[in-house]
């Protein structure tokens, strides 16, 4: 896969980081294994780093906190607020499955440009609750997407990749320029391995499937 650069920084049109790993809801074919892996929040400070390493070698359009349910983050707010002073992009994005927006204090709605709720038929969102989302989100300058879904894609192979075979999946996969992943210290260009890596119980995995951020000791 090639990149365009800017300067020092490598281009991407998003690049993402999974606040929590668990879920209030357990889909059957989560892409990040959430109905499968332990509760799991990044800390602040965490987070800050990979950002602040990340920063400068790459530069996404684009900046989205997502999980699990990143609307489970007990520290939320403070996550958005180390995104801002990052400067890693001007774009902020938050994923939710939408149902605990409701409480979800005003401090969100200034800090993001841009809300995707995923409304799944399993558990739909009350049409007031998405009408007064639209109006927090319009009050805030926030571009609200609702994404109505009523069935999943299988993600789980039924049987391990060879190399070839796995290089041949991700070449044809059409979110590989997308799902770019900051996550524990590491950079990967798909957003599974590292929740596969965990769910294995495999931490070795995990750590070559993606790239240090702080580079070489």
């Amino acid at each position: 896969m090639r990149y365009e650069l800017s300067g020092a920084r490598v281009l991407t049109w998003s690049l993402e980081t999974h606040l929590v790993d668990h879920c209030n809801l357990r889909c059957q074919h989560c892409c990040t294994l959430s109905p499968q892996l332990p509760p799991r929040a990044v800390p602040v400070e965490h987070l800050a780093r990979d950002l602040a390493q990340a920063a400068r070698v790459l530069k996404p359009s684009l900046f989205k906190l997502t999980g699990g349910e990143p609307l489970l983050h007990p520290a939320l707010v403070e996550c958005l607020e180390a995104v801002r002073r990052s400067g890693i992009c001007q774009q902020v994005s938050l994923t939710t499955n939408g149902l605990l927006l409701p409480q979800a204090p005003d401090a969100v709605f200034r800090l993001l440009d841009r809300l995707t709720v995923s409304v799944y038929a399993s558990a739909p969102l009350p049409e007031p609750v998405l009408a007064r989302v639209a109006e927090r989100s319009q009050a805030h300058n926030v571009l609200l997407t609702v994404k109505r879904i009523d069935r999943f894609q299988q993600m789980d192979a039924p049987a391990a990749h060879a190399p070839r075979e796995a290089r041949q999946v991700f070449a044809t996969c059409w979110l590989r320029n997308r799902c770019h992943l900051i996550h524990d210290g590491h950079f990967y260009t798909c957003t599974r391995p590292p929740h596969l890596g965990a769910h294995l119980g495999l931490p070795r995995l995990v750590q070559a499937a993606g790239v240090d951020l702080a580079g070489p000791a």
